[in-house]
């Protein structure tokens, strides 16, 4: 009997405990809080100082995460690239910043170092390319950040579109064109311009695959053997490959006939001494 009470007293004490746990509350799993940068570009910094080194750039929107605080700095980590640096919070919104995003909606596009047709240009756009809005002057230029490669500078508002259009769809035989060198050493330039950089110079007849066309006198295009990309002019790409001109003879030159050697000068006689 006493063995049955002991039992039912041990029972009743497990019981009682494990009552008492699954009344004490859990602590609540806290989700670190997520700040967005306000600016349209800003930069983290390797100290919580102003005159600290730049560690990278953060741009308008950019989601990250606070992990400490320091002299009115926040140390910060990216939620797209995971890096970390220190910035001012002042910079920060705990909303989501709403973005003003536009496309480009030509083949080919300049992006400007000022609002003008006459200002040269830095770099082409493409259809499709995201644009952030900066700025916007009152001749219907914006200024915008490219977001593929965070470049800046100003387009013709009348060339974008506020959503990205999808482009029809090609048959695999419309997929692809190709153009051939026409020149003896046909130049891929970095930009649409003869003065730019050559990225590579390809022989006659290299098969060239078609990326975009920049106006009539320039095409974006792909060396297939080497991958290399860049601008050749339209004057020197036909749409077959042409036939190399015929090599030149070479003129066969006669020698002139060496001049006849002029006999040498009589040799003077030696002077006789003068008579006493």
């Amino acid at each position: 009997m006493e063995s049955r009470w002991h039992w039912s007293r041990i029972f009743m004490l497990l019981g009682l405990a494990l009552f008492i746990s699954s009344c004490t509350p859990k602590p609540l799993e806290t989700k670190a809080a997520a700040y967005y940068a306000t600016p349209v570009i800003t930069y983290l910094k390797d100290c919580p100082a102003n005159d600290c080194q730049v560690v990278g750039a953060l741009y308008r929107g950019e989601q990250m995460e606070k992990l400490e605080v320091k002299d009115g700095w926040w140390r910060v980590q990216t939620k797209r690239t995971n890096l970390k640096g220190w910035l001012r919070p002042e910079l920060l919104s705990p909303e989501p910043v709403p973005l003003d995003n536009y496309y480009v909606a030509v083949d080919s596009l300049e992006l400007r170092e000022c609002p003008s047709p006459d200002c040269p240009f830095r770099k082409i756009l493409l259809k499709g390319d995201r644009l952030e809005k900066i700025a916007e002057n009152d001749q219907g230029w914006l200024r915008v950040l490219v977001e593929k490669d965070a470049s800046i500078g100003w387009v013709p508002l009348a060339q974008l579109s506020d959503r990205l259009e999808q482009p029809p769809l090609q048959t695999e035989a419309e997929e692809k064109i190709y153009l051939y060198a026409a020149a003896a050493a046909t130049n891929l330039h970095s930009l649409p311009l003869f003065s730019s950089k050559t990225v590579k110079t390809v022989p006659l007849n290299e098969k060239l695959e078609v990326l975009v066309q920049h106006g009539k006198d320039w095409y974006k295009v792909r060396h297939l053997l080497s991958g290399a990309e860049g601008w050749a002019a339209a004057k020197d790409l036909k749409s077959a490959p042409v036939e190399a001109p015929p090599l030149k003879p070479k003129r066969k030159f006669r020698k002139k006939p060496a001049a006849p050697k002029s006999p040498p000068p009589p040799a003077e006689a030696p002077l006789e001494p003068e008579a006493m």
